[in-house]
């Protein structure tokens, strides 16, 4: 069977299977897995060349699956993709056809469901297949799966293919965190020397005439704060500290902030941006709130957390001088036209880190308070997996939590870390550089002879991806940083940082021209699709594999 057409069947098959992500529907990847494995006569004669790999504490029970076609020698390329997609509710009441691409074009056609012009002129242009998951990323899968079946058909395969597919993609990559222990095992194991991981997300094209390929992939953060003011009535507001107002002056500092604008290669990061902002007050009174909230997203590509959290630390610092002094103009003004003595604003300004404080009360009460934490933690966990809370609103009520052992009762600006957190990855930081950068030289000239195209090399992957979790080249000194600082760090949300750090390797995104994702016009181009991504792939594993040392 021709290349091409293994994936159109291997399509055909996997995008009816519905595993939206953060749902029990995740799990119906073992349905279609089980079956393409069983379909592969070389999987079916080396059964231990294939399965699933549980995630831990995972309260979904996903799992992800794996393949390997064991080679000469012990150099490995990994083929990724995630098999989540997002859910198809933009479809209203035509949910049942986004599964069906072919039924999908018709009702498009035929005007059933509203186009917007840049959809209708891909659908007449014949160029573009529809549906749920075609191209963000079963369209992609699709190609690693047709090429894994092509390469066991071939005798003294030069190498080893690695594939796995991935749950959990489009919310906190559990999938992908945990795809770092099978890794290991199958490292070890197998004598496998990762030299390549290759990642299958569709890209958008700035160039119709050129292929946009990733070497690596954008870090984010995400800085929660707590504030914590003083209670006070409002007819007495000096006695008190608003902390939506000191919230407010660190939103204003931060927001947009071009210090943290960050540029590495041809890529550079937009500005932080503020993405909920709120009082904790739960019912409506005659005081001020005694705490408020928010949170931030910083993407980055060459600062570390310790880098973004030093410069929030300091902001904050200097928005709680600027409020004290604005309280204090306003209070003497206030003074001057009461003619009444009052008392004196004496606070001071106080920014600390989350972990620092967890790291005073726990040295002062020991083994007592680290035991009310985990506990609090564990109702915690539970309530936000029977989505009786948010994974936001657990995160305030844990650093609430926390800040009742505090004894310092002051107002208070404490900053920790909200899952999920994406490493930056690019591969610049390892020492296999000069090969990628060769490779992609080589692949340019390729893909003009084969597909007429030239290949735009983009630095780093914008939209966020599991590539975040292929390589680790910071300090211990920021891991520490990651772990003391990052909420429900643990059972509920980890890392193995030091595993991803072990077993580092290049990385590339090789995928489709994909538009709309996540809408109802999410498409692909048929020719990516079918021809043009399938033989780059092919040239760059056959690069990989039999490139000398």
């Amino acid at each position: 069977m021709e290349l091409s057409e293994k994936i159109k069947k291997n399509l055909q098959d996997y995008v009816p299977v519905v595993t939206h992500t953060g749902t029990e529907s995740e799990r119906n990847n073992e349905i279609f897995f089980n079956k393409w494995f069983n379909s592969i006569p070389y999987l079916k004669e080396n059964p231990q060349y294939c399965g699933f790999h549980t995630i831990e504490k995972d309260c979904l029970r996903r799992k992800i699956p794996w393949a390997l076609l064991r080679g000469k020698g012990n150099k490995t390329v990994i083929l990724l993709h995630h098999t989540d997609t997002v859910d198809v509710e933009d479809f209203g009441k035509y949910k049942e056809y986004a599964y069906k691409p072919a039924e999908l074009e018709k009702l498009f056609r035929n005007g059933t469901i509203e186009l917007d012009s840049a959809a209708k002129k891909d659908l007449d242009s014949g160029e573009w297949l529809f549906g749920r998951g075609v191209s963000d990323m079963k369209g992609g899968g699709c190609i690693h799966l047709s090429l894994f079946e092509a390469y066991t058909e071939i005798k003294n395969f030069n190498g080893n293919i690695l594939l796995i597919g991935v749950p959990d993609e489009e919310n906190l990559s559990a999938g992908m965190r945990s795809a770092a222990n099978l890794l290991k095992s199958l490292r070890n194991t197998y004598h496998l020397e990762y030299r390549l991981l290759l990642n299958v997300e569709p890209h958008d094209r700035m160039n119709e005439d050129k292929i946009t390929i990733y070497d690596g992939s954008v870090g984010k953060i995400m800085p929660i704060f707590l504030v914590r003011g003083k209670l006070a009535h409002v007819g007495q507001i000096y006695q008190g500290l608003n902390p939506v107002h000191l919230l407010s002056a660190i939103v204003r500092k931060t927001e947009l902030n071009p210090d943290f604008i960050d540029k590495s290669g041809n890529t550079v990061t937009p500005p932080p941006a503020w993405l909920y902002f709120k009082d904790r007050k739960e019912i409506y009174d005659v005081s001020l709130p005694l705490s408020a909230g928010g949170y931030m997203s910083v993407l980055s590509l060459t600062k570390s957390p310790k880098e973004i959290l030093d410069q929030l630390k300091a902001i904050s610092h200097q928005a709680f001088i600027e409020v004290l002094k604005d309280m204090q103009t306003s209070y003497e003004k206030y003074q001057s036209l009461s003619e009444m003595s009052h008392c004196a604003l004496d606070w001071k300004p106080k920014v600390k880190y989350y972990g620092d404080i967890y790291g005073e009360i726990e040295k002062e009460k020991g083994e007592a308070f680290r035991t009310e934490i985990a506990e609090f933690e564990k109702v915690i966990e539970n309530q936000i997996n029977n989505n009786e809370i948010s994974r936001i609103e657990g995160a305030y009520r844990l650093m609430e939590k926390t800040l009742e052992s505090y004894d310092d009762l002051s107002p208070i600006v404490v900053i920790a870390l909200a899952p999920p957190y994406y490493p930056s990855t690019n591969n610049s930081m390892l020492e296999h550089a000069n090969e990628m950068k060769a490779l992609i030289s080589q692949l340019n000239q390729y893909a003009e002879r084969e597909t007429g195209h030239r290949i735009h090399t983009q630095n780093y992957f914008t939209g966020i991806s599991d590539l975040s979790y292929a390589m680790f080249t910071a300090d211990e000194e920021n891991i520490d940083y990651i772990r003391n600082n990052m909420l429900f760090w643990g059972d509920m949300y980890y890392i193995p940082l030091d595993i991803i750090k072990e077993q580092s390797m290049p990385v590339l995104n090789v995928g489709p021209w994909g538009k709309d994702l996540h809408k109802y016009t999410e498409r692909v181009n048929k020719k990516d699709l079918f021809e043009h991504i399938p033989k780059l792939t092919d040239f760059i594993i056959q690069y990989i594999l039999k490139n000398p040392e």
